[in-house]
């Protein structure tokens, strides 16, 4: 029974997303990814002949319509993180360049993909396109580089320090 005169403190917020929502996030992250690619394969590479000259893939439509449909479902996975995950890094000073630099590629992903769909037109479509698939082909290294500056430094911290061994150093 908890006294009302001390109160029990709160567990504080784990920082590592667990399992299954990593899971959860690197499929829809993924996916989105392989969406988003084989859209831009389908635009630029595999156009077919028309009468009037090159025109669109038949299924270039379905992998653009796909994209979005997995970008709903990766927006929430990635939303998940503002729970717990976020906050608790940054208040502890954790990795904030890494997840500053993942942060700011998803909302430059989000932004680009809005602006896509609702303003695209002949006067951005040279440089509107490109703000949204260079980031979106860069992801899977910002996401690589957080994880791997996280677990190796993990690593790190649960090995025992050599130096305090080596004959001669203090």
């Amino acid at each position: 029974m908890m006294d009302h005169l001390h109160p029990q403190r709160p567990l504080p917020l784990p920082i590592r997303p667990g399992p299954r929502q990593k899971r959860w996030l690197y499929a829809g992250l993924l996916l989105l990814w392989l969406t988003g690619t084989t859209w831009l394969v389908f635009h630029y590479f595999l156009q077919v002949p028309g009468t009037f000259g090159p025109r669109p893939h038949p299924l270039e439509y379905w992998w653009l319509r796909g994209h979005g449909l997995v970008a709903l479902f990766a927006l929430l996975a990635v939303g998940t993180l503002f729970h717990a995950h976020i906050p608790r890094a940054w208040q502890l000073r954790r990795h904030r360049l890494t997840g500053g630099l993942l942060l700011a590629f998803l909302a430059i992903l989000m932004l680009s993909g809005y602006a896509l769909y609702y303003f695209s037109s002949d006067a951005n479509a040279a440089w509107l396109p490109l703000l949204h698939w260079i980031p979106g082909l860069a992801l899977p290294l910002a996401v690589a580089g957080h994880v791997w500056q996280s677990r190796r430094k993990r690593l790190r911290a649960a090995r025992p320090d050599a130096s305090r061994w080596a004959v001669g150093r203090r």
